[in-house]
């Protein structure tokens, strides 16, 4: 089955860019509608020179265009050379703080990601018993997610079921571990956030119901039994209606693809 991206509402684009240049195109829009002015886009780094206003006057702004946020420092471009780092998704949290990130997933409306992760309570301290009973803590989370993200909790062992729904209270934080390593994944250090229940679903989405599920079947973090943790943005559209279908009434706590949940549109 071929997805499409996400759509985008009020956009040049219908959907979500899939490269750089998508990112362009769409900050180009956006920059017309905002009032800031492209002085020149070139091959060379920076990528585009702008101005953007500054009072009684114009401020320039010398921008990179990224389709994720991280690939500037996979270019390894200077810092010092780059005001804006203009992107499709922000998922660089070391990111130098004098660098402005603009992330235009937010700007068109999808300012959210979903993940889910597999807990267990194959772990000495029973981490899927104890996250059941909680409404907010702090919990290990994908280092690339960000505040305001959904956390959608897989109790891998023994019952295969997603059943909790978690959002992002706080940006992420890196930790080392006190001893050799966490005792979860065996790592050096691991990434935290406070996390606060959305729901909590009386009927859980089980393996089996992802893997009969016509348009999610085929996804690859399904084919790889939701074993580590997984962004699922994409296919966020179709699980939330497979949750919906088993928990009737939830809407107005799931938020939709758009980031709104039914009845506050």
């Amino acid at each position: 089955m071929v997805k499409r991206p996400e759509p985008i509402a009020h956009g040049v684009m219908d959907s979500a860019p899939e490269n750089e240049m998508g990112v362009v195109c769409l900050f180009m829009d956006w920059a017309r509608r905002n009032k800031v002015r492209i002085g020149s886009i070139q091959s060379q780094y920076p990528d585009c020179i702008a101005w953007q206003k500054a009072g009684g006057s114009e401020k320039r702004v010398r921008i990179e265009f990224e389709y994720k946020s991280r690939n500037f420092q996979a270019h390894k471009h200077d810092p010092a050379g780059c005001d804006w780092i203009v992107c499709w998704e922000h998922n660089w949290p070391e990111c130098p703080k004098k660098i402005h990130v603009f992330e235009l997933r937010k700007e068109y409306g999808l300012g959210f990601n979903v993940w889910v992760q597999p807990v267990s309570d194959k772990a000495p301290n029973h981490f899927s018993s104890r996250l059941g009973k909680l409404k907010k803590t702090e919990w290990s989370v994908a280092k690339q997610a960000h505040e305001g993200d959904l956390v959608l909790f897989y109790h891998s062992s023994p019952r295969k079921e997603i059943g909790d729904v978690f959002r992002l209270s706080s940006p992420v934080k890196t930790y080392e571990a006190r001893g050799k390593s966490f005792e979860w994944n065996n790592r050096k250090s691991d990434s935290f956030a406070n996390i606060e229940r959305v729901a909590q679903l009386k009927s859980p989405v089980t393996l089996e119901h992802l893997k009969q599920d016509p348009l999610l079947k085929n996804s690859g973090w399904i084919r790889n039994q939701l074993v580590s943790r997984a962004k699922v943005t994409v296919d966020w559209i179709f699980l939330r209606t497979l949750i919906l279908a088993r928990n009737p009434g939830m809407e107005q706590k799931l938020p939709g693809p758009d980031g709104m949940a039914v009845g506050k549109r």
